[in-house]
């Protein structure tokens, strides 16, 4: 098994409450998983202690045989905001990470010139970062993230924070680079719809505290068709299991679309 939770808690000083409660999880290589629940349930914890960015209170995370630590080459995140460096253009953005892992500079451009590419924005790789829209700011980000070609690619509710269309086209361009490169992903989002559309499985979770609800695998083909009747069956199955009790709030915690759904 390529990345395997063992009974994962955490418990944060500050509080009683157990944020996440025995998680337990296999991942294979090469799996596109989606992670979904209510705010407060610990998703993005649970992305920041695979990550190595905090440490679990009981349990271990072990990645290819490995158990986890710290932060390390072999994972990358991609937050909600692009998180870049804005004194650097989008080309220098991407050489960044580069450069720290050691690579020649031939080898730097090569990989760089690579991804931009991939991700459509090579005619901007000289422009300020200031200059270019949210969406490319997040393609530049997945761009840096594929770069330095890691084991696991955390995605932290990468692209929430943009307008409806440019989410659409970003999701049919990382549906396209994942087909690509089979890289292995765990996705955090708080849309239904997302996660049907890109998962191999989706990871429900409840909170108080947060623990695994459920797993449900995604039988469709792909590229898939938001609007096919047994897609958007499965979506409104899924909603049913991670909106919140209050039906008010539910439709504050997850995209309108679905909100909509169950007013």
């Amino acid at each position: 098994m390529y990345l395997r939770l063992n009974s994962v808690s955490k418990l944060f000083t500050d509080t009683d409450k157990k944020t996440l409660q025995n998680i337990s999880l296999e991942v294979e290589e090469g799996e596109f998983i989606c992670i979904v629940g209510p705010s407060g349930c610990g998703k993005s914890t649970l992305l920041n202690l695979i990550a190595g960015l905090d440490h679990p209170t009981s349990g271990s995370i072990i990645l290819d045989g490995r158990e986890i630590h710290g932060p390390g080459a072999d994972r990358v995140v991609m937050f909600q905001e692009a998180a870049l460096y804005p004194w650097l253009n989008v080309k220098e953005n991407v050489l960044f990470g580069l450069q720290a892992a050691g690579h020649p500079k031939t080898v730097q451009q090569e990989i760089a010139e690579k991804y931009l590419k991939l991700v459509r924005l090579w005619q901007y790789k000289d422009y300020p970062i200031h200059q270019i829209s949210g969406g490319m700011k997040q393609r530049v980000a997945l761009a840096r993230a594929l770069a330095l070609d890691s084991k696991l690619l955390l995605m932290d509710e990468p692209f929430s924070a943009l307008d409806k269309q440019t989410i659409h086209i970003l999701r049919g361009e990382l549906e396209e680079i994942w087909e690509k490169h089979r890289k292995t992903i765990l996705y955090v989002t708080h849309s239904v719809e997302e996660a049907v559309y890109f998962s191999d499985r989706v990871v429900v979770m409840a909170e108080n505290p947060g623990r695994i609800k459920d797993i449900i695998p995604i039988p469709f083909d792909r590229p898939r068709n938001i609007e096919h009747p047994d897609f958007v069956a499965l979506r409104k199955q899924i909603l049913s299991q991670v909106q919140l009790s209050a039906r008010k709030i539910a439709a504050e915690e997850f995209d309108k679309a679905e909100g909509d759904e169950i007013k």
